[in-house]
């Protein structure tokens, strides 16, 4: 299976909207020349909801035989606004994998596979957070696809949890112990000051995610959690950043999102 896709800056808009993630690089064509670019990129997520769409399709062409399932990505570089990119999806059940390149220079962009996991163990933590069934449903609204689709459900939550990530003091007030001097109070106020690149995506989720209609009785919440942060290098040479956010309901765990950020290399002042 293989399409085309084409982002523009509607696309970055729209991911917007739903994420609060207005980043200059996605905007701000003059920001984008002083870091040595020359046009606009939408965001790695957004472009991650089609890949993630596409691979489900081609799961769900058969009957699901397993109960958990793992998908991971590995961004090797912007997605660039105005140029057409080629996504090829090939596999079974077992293995689904993906690539988008882009049309002329065939050099990958991002690359990801879908796969059956082993469960998926959440525990009661004193540290969730919980969001009701209302809740979750009003921050389905600007979502830039279809959360009540089977192949997109999923990838509503995963998207979610994203943004519950990068908008959470908690975050940065781990990040805060490597770079005592930063002015931000979310991952997202970071992303605007310095350059920052996702390298790595994985989510690990409950197949009951293929099937949204059931996942929540009236009166249960979704509850998350934010891992702590592990951080490695330094500033001088670039960090290394890694979370975790898991969300369950009630009674069955839903999935955990794995995020690797990697930062530019910082001057000291």
């Amino acid at each position: 299976m293989s399409m085309i896709f084409n982002y523009t800056l509607r696309d970055a808009e729209e991911w917007a909207a739903f994420s609060g993630d207005y980043n200059p690089i996605h905007f701000d064509l003059q920001q984008v020349r002083k870091m040595g670019a020359d046009q606009l990129s939408v965001h790695g997520m957004r472009a991650m909801l089609d890949m993630k769409r596409h691979l489900s399709a081609v799961l769900l062409a058969d009957p699901l035989e397993h109960a958990f399932y793992v998908f991971s990505t590995r961004m090797r570089r912007p997605v660039l606004c105005q140029t057409p990119y080629h996504l090829q999806i090939a596999g079974n059940g077992k293995q689904i994998t993906g690539e988008l390149r882009d049309c002329a220079t065939q050099e990958s962009c991002f690359s990801s596979k879908l796969v059956p996991a082993r469960s998926l163990d959440l525990v009661a933590s004193d540290h969730e957070h919980a969001l009701t069934v209302n809740e979750v449903m009003a921050l389905c609204q600007p979502f830039p696809g279809q959360a009540s689709d089977a192949t997109q459900a999923w990838s509503f939550f995963d998207a979610l949890l994203f943004q519950l990530l990068v908008k959470s003091p908690e975050t940065v007030a781990m990040l805060a112990t490597t770079l005592p001097e930063l002015q931000a109070t979310t991952l997202i106020e970071v992303f605007a000051q310095s350059p920052v690149v996702q390298t790595h995506h994985e989510t690990h989720f409950s197949a009951r995610l293929f099937n949204p209609e059931t996942l929540f009785a009236p009166e249960d919440r979704l509850y998350y959690r934010i891992q702590p942060m592990l951080v490695i290098g330094n500033k001088s040479s670039g960090l290394v950043l890694r979370t975790v956010i898991e969300a369950r309901t009630q009674w069955h765990p839903l999935l955990a999102t794995s995020v690797t950020l990697k930062t530019w290399p910082m001057a000291d002042h």
